[in-house]
Parts: structure tokens; C-alpha cells; sequence
């Protein structure tokens, strides 16, 4: 984060905060008064340790024992560069040179003598103990000497003595090294039993991002710049053989690929020690390898020694009547897979008669095996589900390179601005020695730091939001939200994610920077983009819901933060959503997809069939009536408007008393038909639908997942499935199959053999946005269940998958298909928390970033 402050105000600040203090101070350590919500006496408190000569650093420490020092490390290190990069300084254990406070907060102050750059840079770290477990770290830059220097800064947290264990995230034991998990946490827990761990505040206020592939045709290759690729790392086994017990975190560096005429070639085993995978063969004939399989559990691995924060190019030439999986793998010992790196690959495409070349680099972003492996099989993609029989995949030419990266700055420090980092620290006596506990707890205590407030769930969806919120990359630091981690490797936004995550907060500065982006990426005829990346352009202007989505985010901004949006844009915006959505303004909504997240379906002819889109047109219109633009809201009459909600209203069936999710189909159910009706109570207090229509509704979607540790086991279930068959006859609800899939293209059908997707994603999976922004409708439509059910969908989102209590895509509901996808720590599940204030179970001031009117 940086802000414009003079250098006199910055000093001048310093000395009010007591930083002018006698250089030989000692300071008299005040216990604290601290609760816990467990009501277990805590003392964590802050010390002094150092003197004039040495420098002052902060140690922690709880139950009057250090556990966090800074006695070796300082309080940080750094690196500038001037503008052009010709000259540089490494400020190494940074120390203060005074400072003050007392056990609860204190403030240190010094320089950076830049000798190099002839420059001093002015510093400034704060600590504050922010909750009885938590102290939140501030450092600040400033200089005013040259127009700007590139700097990146590290932030170690040193244990005071050898740790019992380091953990991470992911990894309950941590060998250390660089990391790139769901959600940015590590650290340790000393022998008596405290876990330790070092935050990060949000990416858009910290200035870092995670980005680290580039989207391409058909793989998608590491970018050239890589930014905070050593975000958080840890000290290896062989730092600690020499006492050195640390996590740290690194901002503002970027690794950038040197010249290919560099790349350095890697010697591959002879093929007698490549390892066969499963029931594939390997066939070797002249300069030609053969694999032969039929699935791709099936394959080959090439092992290779590798290291993290390595850069690999692949390079070969292939023949095969399918697609090929070309893969990166981190395995043991054993040469078994640990996880694959190149985790969203796309295949390479079949090339049954001509050989085709296929290219690409692969980031380690880090390794938690003992090496690497290439694997060569099958895509497991559509087509090579329909293969019968064996697949032979000739290679030839394979090649493997290491490419060389340089390190540098890439964080600007300005004249007269301050450059801010702020990190937090937990300790906690109550966390169970588990992924999930570790897990838990670092979202919880991230949330409470920021000061957040509210039940568990909403805590871990919050905390979970802010670290999907990152900036664009090292040439911009604007904000994007992120829908997870393995969704945004290649730095994908979506219009609809970001609109339900940042919409479920009050932080205006998300609010109108990522919807002043959405409204840069306007297409000429005035529809806004679905998807943006930072590296290539994708192109995704269409008639599904983005557009009407980003005119209700105009409106909700200038309620909420005062903000007017560009008059053109919204102009062109509306405009296209008449001219596209109604043709023949008669209220009636046509389009070629599906108006909310099952747009992936086409209806190139168009269609006026879907209750979602009709319902969405009849809310749209209000948006467009409410924004008053000059010329075009008049025209939007009551007439218009009761046509189109009684329009949304006739697809109540009643006699199966639910709503139709479209006119042809009377066998499905789903909460995306109801979902227009809570965005009308939501923006505008309205009903549409009739009480009856939804009480019915929902009455007639299956509960499912009954847990007998839920908050209300007497429900029946957890959880509720977005889209789930409703026969006629005895059979209460069932899964699609590949015959028959209602609002499913027949392109899909072949996921659906055998079961394979049962309770998956859209077949039956439960998610939660959608559920409980349903029941939040329930609810003011007077159905007797929503409380109830509000509450078992919170507890479900972090107990149904034990080991990942975060804010999921969605849950699987059936015991015999229990993945639960890749994107963990989900970012759009934010929007679950103004439902919750519709209910009546949230209000607006436990967001830190409410400002009462």
C-alpha cells in the first residue's frame, strides 16, 4: 500500500508517537489485560530487546515466555534499486535506532543510509497487539531523495528456540522453502504446545499477487515475470542443522526469465529407469518412443532432479488419435506423485497422422518432494473418456531445459510516499496439532485481526475473500479478485466473482476500483467482458448475466460509497441489455445463454424458455428504472415491469409446486430459479414471487448429507443440491446421467456415465452462495425452515470436508464421489454474508469497512 505523506509530516508523526526517545531507554514491560473467547487468561505481550550500540528489534512473547525474537533477523530485510537498475543496496537485519510504547504497542524509528543510491530511506515499525492472540506489524517506508527506487522488503519471523515442528497450510509437517498453497500461512509450535503463525494482509493493500502461469492455446505457459514467488518461505532442513528457525515473507520481488540462448539442457535417465504407471506400456523403436494406455491413470514417468523456483521448458514432437496429458509431477523417493505441477494444463491436442510439435515452460512454484518427474499419457478430458480401446502416443525429440531467472525489485517507493506493509502474528495456546486446526486457525485469527465479526463460517469466508483479492501483477498495482488460487493461475477474473465477493463486503475501495475495471473492459456495443486476464485477452462478452450483474453494482456503489459511474458506460451498458435482452421490449427476456453460472450452455437461436433469465430480466429493468439515466430509466413504465415479473411468476407450476427452471422441463429443480427473486428483496425490499410459490419451492427441493454433529440434526440434512432431478413417481429426487441431463448440453453427457458425476458440481453438488442467499428468501417469505437451514449449510461448508475447513466451490453430495474440486478458499461465498443481513442474522457494522451515513 502506498499513500502520499510529506517527509515532515512523516517525522513529525514519529516524534508524536514517542519515537524521539533517549537512545539508551530501557523499557518497563506493563502486563496486559487480555480475554479470550474461550475465557482462558492470556498474556501475550510485546518487549524491547537491544541497545543503543546493537539497535532495537521487538520480541513476542506469551505466558512471560519469548517464542517470536528478532535478535539475529532485525525487523526486516530489503533491497532498492534506482529506477534504471544500474545501482543498488541490500539493507541487511534492520534495527531501530529508538523507540517507545509499552507492552501493547510500540513504535520503532530509524534509517536506511542507502550508500550506493545516496539516499536515506525513513522507517518506521509498528506493533499492536490487536486481539488477545494477535499482533499486527506495520512497516513503514519513506524517502525523498530520488523521483522513485524499486524495492522488495522481507519480513522474518525468527522462533526465540528450536521449534517441536514448522507446519503450513497444506502441510502438517513442513520441510520448509518457498510455498504456494490455497491460503498464505505458516509457521510453528514451540515444545510446550503454542502454534505460531505468520499473516499477510490482503494482496490489494500489501501489493502482491499469485499469479504464476500465462493463458495460451492449448497449454498455458509460466509468465516471463514472476511476481512474489518467495511470498512465503521457510528455512530449510539444512539452515536448521545450523539453528536457523524461521518463516518469512517477501514482498515485491519478481523473478524474470533470462534469454532462451541460456536455457540449460537436463540430462534424462536412460529409459530402463523411466516407471511405467499402472497397466500403460512403453515400446522403444529407433529414435521413437511408444506409450501405449487407455486411461490417463496410466502412463510414463521421466524423473529428473529439480528444485523450486525453477523454470522449465518441454519441448517434443507427438503423434496420437487423442488428446495427451504432458505433465510436470513433484514425487518421493519412489518416483510416486507428491502433486503435479502443471495442474491446469490443457491437452495437447490430437494429432493422429502428422507429428505435431508441442512447446511449453513449466514454474516450480515450490517442491515438497525428493524430485521431479515428467509424465506422458492420455488427457483426461471428454475425448479420451470416449477411447475403447488403447491409445498408442508416439514421442520423439523429447528435450528438457532449466531456465535461468534473474531476481529484482519490483515494489516503487516514490518521493515523498510511504510504502506500508503490514503482517500479524498469532500464538494460541487451543489449536489442535492438524491441518485442519492450523487451517482454522489462521483464518479465524486473519479475520479477527482485521476486525471482522461474526460466526465461524462467515470468519473463514472473509478471511478467504481478502487473500483472493491481489494486484494485477509487477506493472500494475491495481486490485482484481481472484474467484481461488487454482482458478486464477494465469490471473483469471471473472465479472461474476468479483461482483459476489466484493459486493458481500463494504470495502469501497474494492467496490469501485474492480468494477471501474469491469467498465474499462466495456465492448463497443456496450456489454461488459465475463472474463479478463492480465497476459492475454479472452473475449467474453455475451448475453449472459455480467452485464446486468456490473448495472447492479453501480447501483449498489452509489448507494452505498456516493460513487457515479461513467455516464457513457453505464449508458452503453443499459442499452445493450435492452437492445439484447428484450428486442421487442414486450418483457419477455431472450438470450443465447443461461443468465447466471450455468452459462456455459448455448442457445445460438436464442431462447425465451428459462425462468433464471426471465426472472433476471424483471430485476434488471428495476436496476435500469433506480439508475435514472436521462432518456432511457422513463422508459422503463410500470406496465413494463409488472409484465415482465408476471412473466417470472408463470413458471410456477402448480401442481409439482415449484418453479420450472424452463418451460420444457417439469422433472428438474433448482435454486438458480428463485435466485432473481433475492436479488429483488436484496436491492430493493420487493417481492415478486408470491409466498406460496416459494415455501413450495424449497419445500420440494431434497435436504441431503444428515450429520448427526450439525446444529440442527432434526432438519433431515446439511445441505440442499443447486440442481437435482425431481421425477415423477416414487422416486423422490435423482442424479443426471448421460441420458438424461435437463439444461445440460449433450457435450457433457459423457462425465455422466456410470454414475462418474454424481452429486458433482452441477449435478446435485451443493453450493453455498446460492443455497443460503435461497433460504435468506425463505425466510422473508415466511418458509419455517430457513434458520435452521442457514445454519447447517454455514456448519457444512467447514465440517463435511474436515480437513478443509475453508469457503468451498461447492460440496459433493454423495458418500461415494466425495470430491469437492480443486478451488478451495473461494472467494464469491462473501456474498452469503448481506444474505445473512437480510435474514436478520448479520448486521452491516460487524464489517470493518462499514461507514455509518
Amino acid at each position: 500500500m502506498t499513500q502520499r505523506i510529506s517527509r515532515r509530516s512523516f517525522i513529525e508523526g514519529s516524534i508524536k508517537g514517542g519515537l524521539a526517545v533517549g537512545i539508551g531507554a530501557k523499557l518497563e514491560v506493563l502486563p496486559v489485560a487480555a480475554s479470550t473467547t474461550s475465557g482462558t487468561a492470556k498474556e501475550l505481550i510485546l518487549k524491547v530487546a537491544g541497545n543503543s550500540q546493537r539497535g532495537y528489534a521487538v520480541d513476542l512473547y506469551l505466558n512471560g515466555r519469548s517464542f517470536a525474537q528478532h535478535n539475529q533477523s532485525g525487523e526486516f530485510s530489503a533491497r532498492f534499486q534506482n529506477e534504471e537498475r544500474s545501482l543498488e543496496d541490500l539493507v541487511d537485519n534492520w534495527k531501530a535506532a529508538s523507540w517507545s510504547g509499552n507492552s501493547s504497542r510500540i513504535s520503532l524509528a530509524g534509517e536506511c543510509k542507502l550508500k550506493n543510491l545516496n539516499t536515506t530511506v525513513f522507517v518506521r515499525v509498528d506493533y499492536e497487539l490487536v486481539t488477545a492472540s494477535v499482533v499486527r506489524k506495520q512497516i513503514r517506508l519513506q524517502q525523498s531523495d530520488m523521483f522513485m527506487l524499486f524495492y522488495q522488503l522481507t519480513n522474518r519471523l525468527e522462533a526465540a528456540e528450536e521449534p517441536a515442528k514448522f507446519w503450513s497450510f497444506d502441510q502438517l509437517e513442513w520441510n520448509g522453502g518457498p510455498l504456494r498453497e490455497y491460503f498464505p500461512a505458516a509457521g510453528f509450535r514451540t515444545k510446550d504446545g503454542v502454534c505460531v503463525g505468520l499473516l499477510t494482509d490482503s494482496g490489494f493493500r500489501n501489493q502482491w499477487t499469485r499469479t504464476v502461469r500465462r493463458d495460451g492455446r492449448p497449454m498455458k505457459p509460466a509468465p516471463r515475470r514472476i511476481a512474489d514467488a518467495n511470498l512465503y518461505s521457510g528455512s530449510a532442513a539444512k539452515l536448521r542443522s545450523k539453528g536457523d528457525f524461521f518463516v518469512q515473507q517477501t514482498f515485491g520481488e519478481v523473478l524474470e526469465q533470462e534469454s532462451g540462448e541460456k536455457n540449460k539442457n537436463i540430462v534424462l535417465p536412460e529409459i530402463s529407469r523411466w516407471k511405467i504407471q499402472g497397466s500403460a506400456s512403453l515400446h522403444n523403436t529407433e529414435n521413437t518412443i511408444n506409450i501405449i494406455t487407455k486411461t490417463s491413470d496410466d502412463g510414463v514417468l521421466i524423473p529428473f532432479s529439480a528444485q523450486a523456483l525453477d523454470v522449465y521448458e518441454i519441448r517434443l514432437q507427438y503423434r496420437s488419435s487423442s488428446p495427451v496429458a504432458i505433465e510436470i509431477w513433484d514425487v518421493d523417493e519412489k518416483v510416486d506423485r507428491v502433486m503435479e505441477v502443471t495442474l491446469y494444463n490443457d491437452a495437447a491436442p490430437a494429432s493422429a497422422e502428422d507429428w505435431a510439435d508441442f512447446e511449453t515452460t513449466v514454474f516450480l512454484p515450490e517442491l515438497r518432494g525428493k524430485g521431479c518427474a515428467l509424465y506422458l499419457s492420455v488427457a483426461p478430458s471428454e475425448q479420451a473418456m470416449k477411447v475403447d480401446s488403447a491409445t498408442s502416443i508416439a514421442v520423439r525429440d523429447l528435450q528438457l531445459r532449466r531456465v535461468p531467472t534473474i531476481s529484482e525489485p519490483y515494489h516503487r517507493l516514490g518521493m515523498g510516499t510511504t510504502g506500508e506493509k503490514v503482517a500479524f502474528v498469532f500464538a494460541d495456546e487451543n489449536v489442535p496439532d492438524t491441518v485442519r486446526g492450523h487451517r482454522l486457525a489462521s483464518q479465524i485469527h486473519l479475520s479477527e485481526a482485521l476486525g471482522f465479526k461474526g460466526g465461524q463460517t462467515e470468519k473463514v469466508l472473509y478471511a478467504d475473500l481478502m487473500m483472493l483479492c491481489w494486484i494485477a501483477g509487477p506493472e500494475s498495482f491495481r486490485p482484481i479478485c481472484a474467484p481461488s488460487i487454482w482458478y486464477s493461475a494465469a490471473g483469471e477474473m471473472y465479472l461474476r466473482d468479483s461482483f459476489f465477493a466484493l459486493s458481500g463486503t463494504y470495502n469501497r475501495q474494492l467496490n469501485q476500483q474492480v468494477s471501474d475495471l469491469w467498465a474499462e473492459n466495456q465492448g463497443e456495443d456496450g456489454a461488459i467482458n465475463t472474463l479478463m486476464e492480465p497476459n492475454l485477452a479472452n473475449v467474453e462478452r455475451k448475453s449472459n448475466d455480467s452485464t446486468p450483474l456490473w448495472l447492479m453494482w453501480a447501483l449498489l456503489n452509489r448507494r452505498r460509497f456516493g460513487i457515479e459511474p461513467e455516464p457513457e458506460k453505464l449508458r452503453k451498458a443499459v442499452e445493450y441489455c435492452l437492445r439484447t435482452y428484450d428486442p421487442r421490449r414486450q418483457g419477455v427476456c431472450s438470450a443465447q445463454f443461461v443468465m447466471g453460472q450455468l452459462d456455459v450452455i448455448r442457445f445460438p437461436q436464442g431462447t425465451s424458455e428459462i425462468c433464471e433469465n426471465q426472472g433476471m430480466l424483471a430485476v434488471t429493468a428495476r436496476v435500469i428504472r433506480e439508475l435514472q439515466i436521462p432518456g432511457v430509466s422513463d422508459s422503463i413504465t410500470d406496465a413494463y415491469l409488472a409484465k415482465a415479473e408476471e412473466l417470472y411468476r408463470s413458471y410456477y407450476d402448480p401442481v409439482k409446486k415449484f418453479l420450472r427452471p424452463a418451460r420444457s422441463i417439469a422433472d428438474a429443480i433448482g435454486f438458480a430459479d428463485i435466485f432473481p427473486e433475492y436479488l429483488s428483496l436484496w436491492l430493493f425490499g420487493r417481492k415478486i414471487l408470491t409466498d406460496e410459490m416459494v415455501v413450495n419451492h424449497l419445500d420440494r427441493i431434497p435436504v441431503m448429507m444428515p450429520r448427526t454433529d450439525c446444529p440442527h440434526p432434526e432438519a433431515g440434512g446439511t445441505v440442499r443440491p443447486i440442481f437435482i432431478g425431481l421425477p415423477e413417481g416414487s422416486t423422490p429426487w435423482r442424479y443426471f446421467d448421460q441420458h438424461w441431463h435437463p439444461m445440460v448440453s449433450d457435450s457433457f453427457a459423457a462425465s455422466y456415465a456410470n454414475h462418474g458425476m454424481d452429486g458433482i458440481y452441477y449435478n446435485g453438488g451443493s453450493w453455498m452462495r446460492i443455497e443460503i442467499c435461497g433460504y435468506a428468501t425463505g425466510k422473508l417469505h415466511g418458509w419455517r425452515s430457513a434458520t435452521k437451514s442457514i445454519d447447517n449449510r454455514l456448519w457444512a461448508e467447514i465440517n463435511v470436508a474436515p480437513d478443509f475447513p475453508t469457503s468451498q466451490e461447492y460440496l459433493a453430495t454423495d458418500a461415494d464421489h466425495p470430491f469437492f474440486g480443486y478451488h478451495r478458499a473461494f472467494a464469491w461465498n462473501s456474498f452469503v454474508l448481506p444474505a445473512l443481513e437480510l435474514a436478520g442474522l448479520r448486521s452491516p457494522h460487524m464489517d470493518p469497512d462499514y461507514v455509518t451515513k
